[in-house]
C-alpha cells in the first residue's frame, strides 16, 4: 500500500556477518635446562687432559713407576671417557673445533690404553720382538695427526696450539725412542708431556674461574692467526 514502511523484520533484510574468533596464542616455551644453551665444555675437557698428561709424563720419566700399566685407569676411565663427554657437550653447543680436538684426544687415550692392554696380554697376536715396532707405528701415526691439528688451533689463544704442538713433539720423541730403544728419548717425551700437562692445568684455572664469573683471569695469550 502507498505510504507503508518497510521494517527490518522483513525476510529480505541483510544478515550481519559473524566476527571470527582470534586463534589462541601458541604455548609458551618450556623453562629449565635447554640443550645447546650455556656452559663451557673446556671445564671438563682440560682437567682430564691435564691429569692424563701428567700420569703419562710421570710414567715415561720413570717416577714413581715406569710401569705403563699403572696409568691405564686414568687413560681409559678418566681421560678417554670424560673427553668423550666433552666432545658430546661441544657438539650440542655447536662448537665444531672444540669437538674435533677433544674427540681426537679421547681416541688417543682410549687407543693408547688398548695398545698397552693388547701388548701386555697378547690380544693382537704381536710377538714380543715386534712390540717396539707396534709402539713406533702408533706414535708416528698420532704424531702426524697432532701436527695437522696444530694448524686450525692457531686461531685459538696461543696456549692451545702450543699444547697441541708439544703433544706432537712428545709422540715424535716416543716414536724415536721405540725405534732406537733409547730410554733417554722416552724420558724426553715424558718431560714434554709434563710441560703440556702444566699448560692444560693453567688453562683450566682460567676457564674454571671464568665459568663462575671471576674477573681475575690469567691470560692465555693472543691467537697467532686472526
Amino acid at each position: 500500500m502507498k505510504g507503508q514502511a518497510v521494517t527490518t523484520d522483513s525476510p529480505t533484510a541483510a544478515i550481519p556477518t559473524p566476527i571470527p574468533t582470534p586463534a589462541p596464542p601458541p604455548p609458551a616455551a618450556p623453562r629449565g635446562v635447554l640443550i645447546g644453551v650455556g656452559g663451557d665444555p673446556l671445564v671438563v675437557g682440560l682437567i682430564f687432559f691435564g691429569i692424563a698428561s701428567l700420569a703419562l709424563g710421570m710414567v715415561l720419566v720413570g717416577h714413581p713407576t715406569g710401569s705403563q700399566g699403572a696409568i691405564l685407569p686414568i687413560l681409559i676411565v678418566g681421560a678417554g671417557l670424560y673427553q668423550l663427554v666433552t666432545t658430546v657437550w661441544a657438539i650440542l653447543l655447536g662448537q665444531s673445533l672444540v669437538a674435533a680436538i677433544f674427540s681426537t684426544f679421547s681416541a688417543f687415550w682410549l687407543s693408547f690404553g688398548a695398545l698397552l692392554l693388547g701388548l701386555g696380554h697378547g690380544w693382537f697376536g704381536i710377538a714380543d720382538t715386534d712390540a717396539p715396532g707396534a709402539q713406533e707405528l702408533f706414535f708416528i701415526a698420532w704424531a702426524c695427526l697432532f701436527l695437522l691439528l696444530t694448524i686450525p688451533c692457531l686461531v685459538l689463544p696461543v696456549i692451545y696450539p702450543l699444547a697441541v704442538f708439544l703433544v706432537f713433539v712428545a709422540c715424535a720423541l716416543a716414536a724415536c725412542g721405540a725405534f732406537t730403544g733409547s730410554e733417554s728419548l722416552f724420558t724426553a717425551a715424558g718431560a714434554t708431556a709434563l710441560s703440556f700437562a702444566f699448560l692444560a692445568f693453567y688453562a683450566w684455572v682460567r676457564v674454571a674461574l671464568e665459568s663462575v664469573g671471576s674477573k681475575v683471569l690469567p691470560p692465555l695469550g693472543r691467537p697467532l692467526v686472526r
